[in-house]
């Protein structure tokens, strides 16, 4: 039986724009895989479902091959502090 309770998790999108980077904290729950969920978001971070994955990192090229963006760190965290977390952070 496949468990339907979701859980709250902090992740990660890592950007790489040259030589420059950035990181964006977020939030999410699902029920589902988080590392899955993860991906997606950062393989569709700029609105591309067809972003081309880099063949030397687990990244995705967005903006015509201009960004690279990948998953950074995925936790889970009680609903205690997601509830505090999502007054500061994005919700996904």
């Amino acid at each position: 039986m496949k468990n339907t309770k979701e859980k709250h998790y902090i992740a990660e999108v890592q950007e790489q724009h040259g030589e420059y980077e950035h990181t964006t904290k977020y939030l999410f729950k699902t029920a589902g895989d988080p590392f899955e969920y993860a991906e997606n978001t950062a393989k569709t971070w700029y609105g591309d479902e067809d972003a081309e994955k880099d063949e030397y990192s687990n990244g995705y090229w967005q903006n015509g091959g201009d960004i690279l963006s990948s998953v950074g760190e995925v936790k889970e965290v009680s609903l205690e502090h997601y509830n505090v977390l999502k007054k500061y952070l994005s919700v996904l």
